[in-house]
């Protein structure tokens, strides 16, 4: 194999993305697909610096086979998590969705069965809501730090999330009102919404609260773009990027 492919062979093996590498390495993603494609040539300190992300020698590099791979001492070695060190991204998810879940109940039974319904406590409930929210989006990213973080495509999400969150705080959604009205009043008389003022059934009362308050939905969008903003500012932090070589 020429070096090109030897470049592209030894990023694969180590499981990194060109993104990856090219932060890595503090030089442009187009720079890496130059080299893998033979249209630029990596200088002697970015072989160099190869050759230590790999752990092989840079004549391993240059015409492949025959050299013996060279330990890379730990304190040089590159802060990218190895792949099996990241969180699963399904266990991740499913841990979010159940905390959220947990904290919706929670509010739930604070607004509607521990407080009396007047302005001050919705109010408040709703404040403690949208703060709870926002931390524990903030809160899973920095747990999921350890994950590679495609940064356009969590800074897209995270920006369509707090659009959609603010225009529902802000701005009447009857789509809303008519989803939670199909969901939460289910099992419900027109005698027992007379006499208690609420539905019968608090399991469809908590679906339809949960899904279709326009307080509820603000406050899942602000987590949600919380957790795919926070995730671009732990990602760096968590993985400084090691002395290298300039591009070229």
């Amino acid at each position: 194999m020429d070096l090109k492919e030897n470049l592209q062979h030894f990023r694969k093996r180590q499981g990194l993305s060109q993104i990856e590498l090219a932060e890595a390495l503090a030089v442009s993603r187009q720079t890496i697909s130059k080299w893998e494609t033979g249209a630029a040539l990596p200088s002697a300190e970015n072989l160099a610096a190869l050759g230590q992300l790999y752990g092989v020698a840079v004549d391993q590099l240059l015409h492949g086979g025959g050299a013996e791979p060279v330990p890379v001492p730990p304190e040089r070695s590159p802060a990218l998590p190895p792949p099996e060190a990241a969180p699963s991204p399904r266990r991740s998810l499913w841990g979010m969705v159940g905390a959220v879940l947990l904290f919706d109940l929670l509010m739930f039974l604070l607004e509607f069965y521990l407080f009396n319904l007047n302005m001050t406590s919705e109010a408040l409930c709703q404040l403690l809501r949208l703060t709870g929210c926002c931390l524990m989006g903030l809160a899973f990213a920095w747990l999921d730090r350890a994950r590679p973080v495609n940064r356009r495509t969590s800074l897209v999400l995270g920006g369509a999330a707090l659009l959609l969150g603010l225009y529902a705080l802000l701005m009447p959604v009857p789509l809303l009102w008519r989803l939670y009205d199909r969901v939460a009043w289910i099992g419900t008389s027109l005698d027992t919404m007379m006499a208690a003022g609420r539905p019968a059934n608090p399991v469809f009362f908590f679906l339809g609260w949960t899904l279709a308050d326009q307080c509820a939905f603000s406050s899942h969008m602000l987590l949600l773009s919380l957790f795919q903003l926070g995730r671009i500012l732990f990602s760096r932090k968590a993985a400084p990027r090691p002395q290298a070589a300039q591009p070229i």
